[in-house]
């Protein structure tokens, strides 16, 4: 009998298991040195962040990029215009639809989504999207009148989704920098989509299709055109909580939940392996609808978003519930900049070490100056265990070493080393009930860094 089925887990838990547990041989190409994927992270800016959010924020000084005004606009021409310096993407287009939902004569007035390309190394014909909405909306403040004041109402958006937005724009910059020399194996678009919103009710000739239009426009072409798209990313609202440095990952539920909760599992892997140290919630993740990864899945292709509590209306340990949402009082100054610089570097590192290489051949400045394998993580056995597993790797020298074992949220539950260390080969315990710990059977992962290098590796325990 296989030893899945003797677990009896459900089919999402199947299916994480299987992901986490994905040889790196079965990725294309090879995947880039982890000191890479740290140095790319580390060039996410929060300068240029902040500058983003407070431009959309502005929009042209109306403040408003609800559809169909001239702050939308100035913010579709904006972040155009931020994608045409970036030397290193293939191609940026607007890409027009219309809100057949809306009323005339806005049923005829063109509205767009917002596309920049990094054509694949190895599989161009097959991609990923990366996208946030651009328009915005203050349809819960007290002040806001459907049928008076749509096209006058202040709707800065800084957070939903100024941030989202931002962070799809430092993706691209740091992704196409050749000076970096990332080579994505699949093709990557990125999207600033419009009319993600729903469009204000004075305007609505139907209640259908008005809200999430400009990404159904994108992922019915595409599943009409049969498009390979290995799966979105939806970045939608990550900015809000003064308290904890706490993301949550979304999937629609429907036939590709289990292929969407693969995809949510390198989140995890990426937030553990590259030390970024947020809270997350924990596989196989909340469900919803409400931002523009659920018209994706509803096409067919797997999907995840990424949002700073699901639901952002509702609160947890970790979260209070967003008072600003949907308010003229969404601002940057609410905005907790160093979380959305965390949740940009975990997009960063969950595309770039699942989904790339580096040219190390090329000129390249910003390189590290050396690559030194200072240790070869060999794994743990057994594997899967209960309760002891010993953790094996070997130092090609004396190095300061950091072994840590986390949760699948990302909370690490023991440091078993963090010392000099000789070298050869090493060998260190972990036992699920000692300590005052008494752990369930689950997916745990370790943790192995000296000085850049960093690797991690996925434990199963099995009560």
């Amino acid at each position: 009998m296989p030893f899945f089925s003797r677990l009896r887990m459900p089919a999402a838990t199947l299916a994480l298991a299987a992901a986490l547990l994905l040889p790196a041989s079965s990725q294309a190409g090879t995947p880039p040195p982890s000191q890479y994927i740290h140095q790319m992270i580390d060039t996410i800016s929060i300068d240029s962040l902040r500058k983003h959010i407070q431009v959309l924020e502005d929009a042209g000084g109306t403040r408003s990029r609800i559809s169909f005004t001239p702050g939308k606009d100035s913010a579709a021409v904006y972040i155009k215009e931020v994608f045409d310096r970036m030397p290193g993407l293939t191609s940026v287009y607007f890409d027009t639809f219309y809100v057949a939902g809306a009323a005339p004569p806005f049923n005829t007035m063109p509205q767009v989504n917002v596309v920049a390309t990094i054509e694949g190394s190895v599989y161009p014909d097959s991609y990923y999207v990366i996208g946030g909405h651009f328009d915005s909306t203050a349809d819960r403040d007290d002040d806001w009148n459907n049928a008076a004041n749509w096209q006058t109402m202040e709707a800065p958006g800084a957070n939903d989704n100024g941030t989202g937005v931002a962070a799809v724009l430092e993706l691209a910059r740091v992704l196409s920098d050749p000076k970096i020399g990332f080579q994505p194996d699949y093709t990557l678009v990125f999207v600033a989509f419009g009319v993600e919103e729903r469009i204000p009710q004075a305007i609505r000739a139907t209640n259908n299709n008005t809200s999430h239009v400009g990404s159904r426009h994108f992922a019915q072409r595409a599943a009409a055109n049969n498009d390979d798209i290995r799966g979105m990313i939806s970045i939608d609202m990550i900015g809000y909580n003064d308290n904890n440095m706490y993301t949550s990952l979304v999937m629609y539920a429907n036939a590709m939940v289990d292929e969407s909760v693969q995809l949510g599992s390198r989140f995890v892997i990426a937030n553990i392996d590259f030390g970024i140290s947020l809270t997350m919630n924990s596989p196989p993740f909340a469900r919803g609808a409400y931002s523009d990864h659920d018209v994706f899945a509803q096409a067919g292709y797997p999907a995840v978003l990424v949002i700073e509590n699901a639901p952002p209306w509702n609160s947890n340990q970790f979260y209070t519930a967003n008072p600003y949402y949907h308010k003229t009082s969404d601002t940057w100054d609410k905005i907790n900049m160093e979380l959305v610089r965390k949740v940009a570097q975990l997009n960063l590192a969950t595309v770039a070490w699942f989904g790339g290489h580096v040219d190390t051949s090329a000129d390249d400045p910003g390189a590290p100056d050396e690559l030194v394998e200072r240790f070869t993580l060999l794994g743990n056995y057994p594997n899967p265990f209960n309760p002891l597993t010993n953790i094996t790797f070997e130092l090609s020298q004396t190095s300061e070493v950091v072994l840590s074992v986390y949760d699948i949220t990302g909370r690490r539950i023991a440091t078993l080393v963090n010392e000099h260390m000789p070298p050869g080969r090493h060998s260190v315990p972990f036992e699920a009930s000692i300590g005052g710990r008494n752990l369930s059977s689950g997916m745990y992962l370790y943790r192995l860094s000296s000085g850049n290098q960093t690797e991690a590796g996925k434990m199963l325990l099995v009560r």
